[in-house]
């Protein structure tokens, strides 16, 4: 990875961030029931979206950028138009499957008949992703990721206001079909037609974004429809080619991304026996992965320069160094992920109290028994992207599927904790994922691992923050729920990095590629631990 695709990865963890904080917001405004109906049309939209156009875009920017290399514009012209004719058609087919199919997915695979007219207005949306994703793959194959950054972060923007705008006012008009017909979910459910109309005018917005950008760098085609050698692809062989380049990474993508529909649908089974419990899945979806999503893809953006410079040693065959540089991305998850699910887990009560309102109960248990992911899905993540750019896409499909068959087991096994067995079970799966794709790792790097510094030491300092923090909430528990989770994130936090600094767990030489090193060597070197 380049320095531009670093900050591109960067900047859609941060449209990832929006994107869970939307879904917090416009949760909030609806009904009871409203998360619970558009997480099970989001699935089936989502699973559809994957199987049209997953890592489209990558996969052609790398095509693309192939064949700039090596002179073959016109071949890039071709492979252009081959993959928007053929994706698009793919994308018009899987949006028309949808419509057409929308009872049947809703009433008979979800078991939320609720669904039925949100998914249908939200099918539209695997359609227009396509061709989002083709446009991206352009820039991308131009060596220009800013289109992609720019148009993640502003989707989110415009889904949030046109959300708030058309999930008002239809909801507005459900409340008035539900007073006629003495039936309270038609309100939540035209809340979240709204919400899925607002998605697809974002995409709309983001085509016409990228279009314009498109337009205005259409200069060079000329130079494409002259120079370079003739056409040697034709239209069959680029459709062919993306399709072998495709599959792999769509399939890891599809199992990556199944345990949340399966939840839904074993969740939503035993909803159906019993109407009042399908609030639970509104905690679930609309605050417990909310406060999760955002701690977890925090993490991921300090790591990913240092996942950068393990492939910038390796393409100078500093082999050695590539080796330090990866270990120290794994301590930093390991280091801030401990202290974040830790700190998460004591403080449960206090985040509850603060966004859980009258489901605060419920809430605080999902976080004090589903905490860890926030330390085992940046790690993942990590191991899983460096597997990626390594070619191993058989690692990757093997240990996404053991994944979720872990999750299923674990799910079924505590089935009687009924919302939790979710919780449970994504815990589960994310540490099988982690352990797996980590052992593929420092297996293919063949360095060994570490245990005392980067996990023991971390967890034995993690265990004595997290008693400090049960002090220091019982000390501040008369100022309220967020000025005692500042003060005992603080405090705690600090004693932490101490504790690390002390016990001499960052390794100097360590420092270079470590988050926040160098604020780490300044309060090191007062302390007179470092040189």
């Amino acid at each position: 990875m380049n320095q531009a695709e670093i900050k591109r990865r960067q900047a859609e963890e941060v449209a990832n961030i929006l994107a869970v904080i939307t879904v917090f917001i416009l949760g909030n405004r609806i009904a009871e029931g409203g998360i619970t109906y558009i997480s099970a049309a989001v699935s089936a939209c989502t699973l559809a979206g994957i199987a049209v156009s997953g890592s489209l875009a990558d996969v052609l920017g790398k095509l693309l950028r192939s064949r700039r290399n090596k002179g073959q514009y016109r071949n890039i012209l071709e492979l252009r138009r081959s993959a928007l004719l053929f994706h698009g058609a793919l994308g018009l087919l899987g949006a028309l499957l949808l419509i057409l199919f929308a009872g049947g997915i809703a009433d008979g695979i979800f078991q939320i008949p609720y669904s039925t007219f949100i998914i249908m207005m939200l099918a539209p949306v695997v359609l227009l992703r396509t061709v989002t994703s083709v446009l991206q793959g352009y820039f991308q194959g131009e060596a220009a990721e800013l289109p992609r950054a720019v148009s993640g972060i502003l989707r989110q923007f415009f889904l949030l206001g046109f959300g708030l705008l058309f999930g008002g006012m239809l909801e507005s008009y459900g409340e008035k079909v539900s007073s006629l017909l003495k039936e309270s979910r038609f309100t939540p459910m035209y809340g979240c037609m709204g919400i899925a109309l607002a998605a697809g005018l974002a995409e709309i917005l983001m085509i016409l974004f990228l279009a314009i950008l498109f337009k205005s760098s259409r200069r060079s085609e000329r130079k494409l429809k002259q120079d370079g050698m003739y056409a040697g692809d034709s239209a069959w062989d680029c459709v062919r080619i993306l399709c072998i380049g495709r599959w792999p990474q769509v399939l890891t993508e599809l199992l990556l991304f199944l345990p949340l529909p399966l939840g839904m649908v074993l969740w939503g089974r035993r909803a159906a026996q019993a109407p009042e419990t399908i609030s639970q899945y509104d905690v679930y979806g609309g605050k417990y992965l909310v406060i999760c999503g955002v701690l977890l893809f925090l993490l991921s953006i300090p790591v990913l320069p240092v996942l950068g410079r393990v492939f910038t040693h390796f393409r100078r065959d500093e082999g050695r160094l590539a080796r330090t540089a990866f270990q120290s991305g794994v301590h930093a998850c390991l280091v801030h992920g401990i202290f974040l699910s830790v700190y998460m887990a004591v403080m449960a009560a206090q985040a509850a109290a603060l966004l859980g309102g009258a489901d605060s109960g419920l809430l605080k248990q999902m976080l004090q028994g589903g905490s860890a992911v926030i330390a085992f899905v940046p790690l993942a993540a990590f191991f899983l992207r460096f597997l990626q750019a390594m070619g191993k896409k058989y690692f990757l499909l093997g240990a996404a599927g053991m994944a979720d068959v872990v999750f299923i087991i674990t799910f079924l096994l505590f089935s009687k904790r009924e919302i939790l067995s979710l919780v449970y079970g994504g815990v589960a799966g994310t540490l099988v994922l982690c352990v797996i794709a980590g052992v593929l790792s420092f297996r293919l790097l063949r360095i060994g691992m570490d245990w005392l510094n980067v996990l023991a030491v971390p967890l034995g300092a993690g265990g004595i923050s997290g008693l400090v923090c049960m002090l220091l909430n019982r000390l501040f528990a008369g100022l309220g729920a967020l000025p005692a989770m500042l003060l005992a994130f603080l405090i705690s936090g600090m004693l932490y990095w101490i504790l690390l600094l002390v016990l001499r767990n960052i390794k100097e030489q360590e420092l270079e590629t470590f988050p926040g090193g160098r604020l780490l060597a300044v309060l090191g070197q007062r302390m007179h631990l470092y040189s």
